[in-house]
């Protein structure tokens, strides 16, 4: 019998894809396999895949025409064999006993989802992210609805796939959408979420995510981040989920991670670009703080989004209430000064 099916989705990943490969095929949990789906690479990574399958019959190999991940991960689902699932993007590695201890856990604790903490490693730099939860113990389904569910709404922090286990029976029918606004993790794990009884996070720090295209600063150019939050807080969460969601609660929720959004975009925005225009970005910067949508949510909610921020983090605030855009062009200019 099959522990653990692992679903890997590569597009143009031979650069990496050998790091991501061994650190799968040391996995120290006996009966996993690996399901590579090969999403129309045009680089090495298929020839990179059969090298190794040629040599562990654990790998699973299929092809098919680019279709994008959610189509890719889809797939994989569809193929799995294991009583668990995971999903490991092809450019980022994992600890040898990762699927050992989570597996471990979700069967001693009887749990459908089990969810370890990460290393994110951007430029060179490493940070551990943390749970927001108790960790260790089961959750049952009222916490879930409770707590995990809002945090869905909250923020994007529960959102990667790649971080989770999940017991193949709860995810079969779910699908990763394609072209959603939330994003098709955040989808995926609010409905996964959702349709479990019982689920648990750990301690164990096993997934390294490895930012491989450059920062959101050198990237700028090229996304309109903005849009994108502006359709996440438009967008209904109720349809998703079995619990009843309090509308007010919903639209506090959004309406903070909002304006959470716009103070990063801000710091991203106002970063030296080549790369674009400073005019530009500084016109974007204006089109943020003077959005109808913003205004609303911080005219009404600066109190509480200002709790627990720095006198920095303060100030940038207030800038944003009174659409004062040559102040955070100057303190923005100021710690860029302070920082040399």
């Amino acid at each position: 019998m099959i522990a653990v099916s692992v679903v890997i989705p590569v597009f143009n990943a031979g650069k990496h894809l050998q790091k991501s490969m061994e650190s799968l095929l040391h996995q120290t949990l006996p009966n996993c396999e690996f399901i590579f789906v090969n999403d129309g690479s045009t680089d090495d990574s298929r020839e990179i895949i059969e090298k190794y399958q040629a040599q562990d019959d654990r790998i699973r190999l299929f092809n098919q025409e680019n279709q994008g991940v959610s189509a890719t991960r889809n797939k994989g689902i569809e193929l799995a064999q294991g009583e668990f699932i995971g999903f490991v993007d092809a450019d980022d590695f994992i600890q040898s006993t990762m699927y050992e201890v989570l597996y471990a856990l979700a069967k001693k604790e009887h749990v459908s989802i089990v969810t370890s903490q990460f290393y994110k490693e951007i430029n060179g730099t490493t940070t551990t992210t943390k749970s927001k939860f108790p960790v260790d113990v089961a959750l049952d389904k009222d916490y879930v609805n409770q707590n995990i569910i809002p945090q869905f709404i909250q923020d994007s922090s529960l959102n990667s796939a790649c971080t989770k286990l999940y017991e193949s029976s709860l995810i079969k029918n779910i699908k990763f959408p394609v072209g959603v606004p939330l994003g098709e993790d955040g989808i995926f794990n609010l409905q996964a979420f959702d349709a479990a009884q019982s689920v648990l996070f750990t301690h164990f720090c096993g997934y390294h995510y490895v930012e491989v295209d450059g920062s959101a600063t050198r990237n700028a150019s090229g996304k309109d981040y903005f849009k994108r939050a502006l359709e996440v807080f438009a967008f209904d969460y109720q349809p998703l989920v079995s619990v009843e969601l309090d509308g007010e609660l919903v639209t506090q929720w959004k309406s903070l991670r909002l304006l959470e959004n716009v103070v990063s975009y801000i710091h991203i925005y106002l970063q030296p670009d080549p790369s674009t225009d400073f005019l530009d970005r500084v016109e974007y910067v204006k089109k943020m703080i003077h959005n109808e949508t913003v205004q609303k949510a911080i005219q009404k909610y600066y109190t509480q989004i200002s709790l627990g921020k720095s006198k920095h983090q303060r100030f940038v605030l207030k800038c944003i209430k009174n659409k004062s855009l040559l102040q955070l062009i100057a303190v923005n200019l100021y710690f860029q000064i302070k920082k040399k």
